[in-house]
């Protein structure tokens, strides 16, 4: 018996063993097939081993994904939505044998559908909705994203009756920190999140009135008091729309606690610039460039510091442009930036004639560092340039070689 049973095993590990071996030669000859352009052969082998080797691999599934799609694109218009369809049972299949993927099909299904225009946009809907509830960690075309919101304030709008407001901003918070969440993930697309933020706040402008946020914010401030991903859009819509009131303080702060970053000191430094605070501001917006993960940002935000006090302190607003250009000395904006600011301080800092055409001549030198960062600044760093020199005014009293401007410049200027 014990012989018999031996025996058995032997036969079933001699076919499993075969039938890995088959498998293996199946997946080399499939890569090949599409490495040499052989696509019908492809297919047909595509065919075979998704029956004989449903489990054996993720490669397999990333291949079959190839072969599948190049059968959409080449297919004629009243084959597309077929072959579509094929590609989502494709899917369905992977899922079945790899449930822990991480390949973001339902995402993908998505996709097809909405490039293809097969399909309603219900059932584009649906596959959105399950990428975004099942598989948010691989959730991050951002058409996609912005797609799913589209249609999810559609459904909104058509059943208000039902779905209260409240649930409308709980899905524009978890959206946008999802976008937060990929922005970070993947600098390289930034911009794009951007644009999909852009377009979300758009939609919902008429939604995120200040009543409307305040009182969101009031009621949901208790039982999210620790979920940044939470948080953080909210601080985002009430530094916009509430700037100088207690909640977004009081939301900024709790950012700030949970979360400590960039973002959350430059929320807490845009209330305390907004409720007159202006020295806890410029501490804040100073911290929130140091905490910055890349030093564009950091010149990011120094700049825009810079921008903010440039009419109210000079002095300070320098020393942040300043900043900016040690963290991204090839932005020729920032020189323009600081050449207007020492030309829109003659008359505070010039007091004789000979001081006043040295701020010009100041900001001439400094204008024309604009174009040797950044060509493309040329015309308008020579043009800017040409008109600060025009003001200068020379008569017999002011044709010294150099001066030295005081006040917040502190500068020695060679004519």
């Amino acid at each position: 018996m014990k012989a018999k049973l031996f025996l058995l095993l032997l036969v079933i590990c001699s076919f499993v063993n075969a039938q890995e071996k088959n498998c293996v030669d199946k997946e080399k000859q499939l890569a090949q097939f599409l490495s040499d352009n052989e696509n019908k052969k492809a297919l047909d082998l595509w065919n075979e081993v998704k029956v004989s080797c449903p489990d054996y691999s993720e490669n397999l599934y990333s291949l079959g994904n190839r072969i599948l799609q190049y059968e959409i694109e080449i297919a004629d218009s009243k084959d597309k939505e077929r072959k579509v369809r094929d590609l989502l049972i494709f899917f369905n299949q992977y899922d079945k044998y790899f449930p822990l993927n991480k390949n973001g099909n339902y995402e993908k299904r998505a996709i097809a559908l909405y490039t293809y225009n097969v399909g309603s946009p219900q059932e584009v809907f649906t596959n959105l909705r399950m990428a975004f509830e099942k598989e948010k960690a691989t959730f991050a075309n951002s058409q996609a994203i912005y797609n799913y919101f589209e249609l999810y304030f559609a459904h909104y709008k058509e059943n208000k009756s039902i779905i209260p407001l409240e649930e409308l901003l709980d899905k524009y918070c978890a959206v946008s920190s999802l976008i937060a969440a990929n922005s970070t993930k993947y600098p390289t697309k930034k911009e794009e999140y951007h644009r999909v933020e852009l377009g979300i706040d758009l939609l919902m402008k008429d939604i995120l009135t200040k009543e409307n946020i305040v009182a969101y914010a009031q009621k949901k401030l208790d039982s999210n008091i620790i979920d940044n991903s939470w948080l953080e859009p909210v601080a985002r819509v009430l530094s916009v729309k509430c700037k100088n009131l207690p909640i977004f303080e009081t939301v900024a702060f709790k950012l700030d606690e949970t979360n400590p970053s960039s973002v959350s000191a430059y929320y807490v430094a845009t209330y305390y610039l907004n409720t007159g605070s202006q020295d806890k501001a410029i501490e804040w917006f100073t911290k929130s460039a140091e905490l910055a993960p890349t030093k564009l940002e950091k010149a990011t935000t120094y700049y825009a510091v810079a921008s903010i006090l440039s009419s109210s302190d000079k002095a300070t607003s320098q020393k942040m442009v300043l900043n900016a250009l040690e963290n991204n000395p090839t932005n020729g904006r920032y020189y323009i930036f600081l050449a207007n600011l020492y030309a829109n301080s003659v008359e505070e800092c010039g007091t004789t004639a000979i001081e006043k055409n040295a701020i010009y001549k100041l900001a001439s030198n400094t204008v024309l560092k604009a174009f040797t960062v950044e060509p493309r600044l040329k015309p308008t760093a020579e043009a800017m340039s040409a008109e600060y020199l025009k003001r200068m005014i020379f008569d017999d009293n002011s044709k010294a070689k150099s001066a030295t401007i005081g006040c917040w410049i502190q500068q020695k200027v060679q004519f």
